[in-house]
């Protein structure tokens, strides 16, 4: 909803006319089912008088409002792992869609399948998720660098001028699959320059977050999940995490309960997974882990790490 409003949506307008579909996005945008989300979009077009809102929503979406997939994708290494994370964990953000990216040197293709018919409607969520990794490429990889041909199964718009600045010259309609077709030498392209270790520490923690993640995750799931993706920005307290589920503070502190858990507990389950593996398979320095965690004193992170573990970060790695 966020997102809607950055793009002059009158959201109150939004939630009146469509009622079922506002209160989904609500309550688990996960859950829309593509009739719903075209719905939605279609109806926000309407009312920002923006007939590429689609295309438009790549600015006001960034990777931190997409949980831990975007957290993962923000981590990737190299494009190629960065489609490998589209491909394998887009099913967790959005139940009703998949991406795949193939490799048929020296072209590769990422394609965009949704479930249910194709069409004119489906026009925005094509833009936006098509336009969503071509401008994290065009900003990573720079030099000038635009998709070498772009397909849409929607047929063509009144306007497509502006298309043509993030995804090239080369864009054809009413094709038989939405995709972006691109040279296999950027594969390999650097895109994070975090430590190598520490990189895979944290995305190897992430995926085992969300591997094989059942259709109505746990609580307890969804709440390691938050922590971890929001660990670094320093947000990961209860509140901002209740309402990222849609829930009051005392709602969420109950629900937990009821499972015989609180919030502390997951946190520092989270918290000790990452800087235990981190400590013992990397050798990045302590500070750097620290801080990754949401520390912005080392001594603070010494001292917590010893109340969870009952060793110091140093005796840890040490120790193995």
């Amino acid at each position: 909803m966020e997102a809607f409003r950055r793009g002059g949506v009158d959201t109150d307008r939004l939630a009146r006319d469509h009622p079922s579909e506002f209160a989904t996005m609500l309550a688990d945008p996960a859950k829309l089912v593509p009739r719903d989300l075209n719905t939605l979009l279609d109806a926000s077009a309407q009312l920002a008088g923006d007939p590429h809102l689609g295309l438009h929503m790549v600015q006001y979406v960034d990777a931190t409002m997409m949980g831990t997939f975007g957290y993962l994708l923000s981590m990737a290494p190299t494009v190629e792992r960065l489609f490998y994370f589209a491909e394998t964990y887009y099913p967790t953000l959005y139940r009703g869609a998949t991406v795949h990216f193939t490799m048929q040197d020296p072209r590769c293709t990422l394609e965009f399948r949704m479930a249910g018919d194709r069409g004119s409607s489906q026009r925005h969520i094509n833009e936006w998720t098509l336009g969503f990794f071509a401008v994290m490429l065009i900003e990573k990889i720079g030099g000038g660098w635009l998709p070498a041909r772009t397909e849409f199964t929607n047929p063509a718009p009144p306007e497509s001028g502006e298309l043509h600045f993030v995804f090239g010259p080369d864009i054809s309609f009413n094709a038989p699959r939405t995709a972006i077709h691109f040279d296999a030498e950027i594969l390999p392209r650097t895109l994070n320059s975090a430590d190598k270790g520490l990189l895979a520490t944290l995305t190897d923690q992430a995926e085992m977050l969300l591997r094989g993640l059942p259709q109505n995750i746990p609580l307890a799931d969804s709440v390691r999940l938050q922590v971890l993706e929001k660990l670094e920005r320093r947000e990961a307290h209860a509140s901002i995490i209740a309402q990222s589920l849609a829930m009051s503070r005392s709602t969420f502190k109950r629900r937990l309960a009821a499972e015989g858990l609180s919030f502390r507990q997951l946190r520092e389950e989270v918290i000790c997974g990452v800087a235990s593996r981190a400590l013992i398979d990397t050798e990045v320095e302590i500070g750097t882990i620290a801080a990754k965690l949401g520390y912005s004193e080392l001594s603070a992170f010494d001292r917590a790490f010893k109340r969870m573990t009952g060793l110091s970060p140093t005796e840890c790695r040490h120790r193995g």
